[in-house]
């Protein structure tokens, strides 16, 4: 149940994503730090929203794997102890 409700807010943010990109299409310069470009705000929004959730994505991924390997430890201690 948790998954679908995962999943539907994360479609809900797309899909307004996505009705607030289409509409603005004007063209606005974006200043990078060694580069200038010029791009649509729906464009932009895109961009930001994936960089977003690939940042969420990875730094969800990096403390789920620490606890993983904090578990496995766990267990082998407990193992180890009952042995003993």
């Amino acid at each position: 149940m948790k998954g679908i409700l995962t999943f539907l807010f994360v479609l809900s943010v797309l899909g307004l994503a996505f009705v607030i990109g289409s509409q603005n299409e004007s063209q606005i310069t974006v200043n990078y730090l060694i580069a200038q470009a010029h791009v649509s705000v729906a464009t932009l929004i895109a961009i930001c929203l994936l960089i977003g959730i690939t940042l969420g994505v990875v730094i969800m991924l990096a403390t789920w794997l620490r606890l993983r390997v904090q578990l496995l430890a766990a267990n082998a201690k407990i193992n180890r102890i009952q042995k003993d």
